[in-house]
């Protein structure tokens, strides 16, 4: 599982998910469209990437279920911009995904 979380410019942040690395490409390619640049990038994955980081205040992508979590202990992105709602976005998804029990 990828998770995903997105530091908007104006809005609050907030995360999504991905199965594996070729559904998030075609999610990224449905949103953004001829924003991916594949030109630009090594892949597919990469060229995605950065059309989302064009976009946005800052993001976060965790290729896994354990990176997402040691993420929410450890990681000082967390600490920031509205960090809070950050940590939240990504905790919520990642109990939707039955990867974290909720203990709330």
């Amino acid at each position: 599982m990828i998770y995903i979380v997105e530091i908007p410019h104006q809005k609050r942040p907030h995360a999504w998910f991905a199965f594996n690395r070729e559904d998030f490409v075609l999610k990224v390619r449905a949103t953004h469209g001829t924003k991916v640049d594949q030109d630009a990038a090594a892949n597919a994955f990469d060229a995605c990437v950065a059309a989302l980081a064009h976009e946005l205040k800052d993001y976060r992508v965790h290729l896994s279920d354990e990176l997402a979590i040691g993420a929410l202990q450890s990681d000082p992105f967390y600490d920031r911009h509205e960090g809070f709602y950050a940590h939240m976005a990504l905790r919520e998804q990642l109990v939707a995904m039955d990867a974290l029990e909720d203990d709330l």
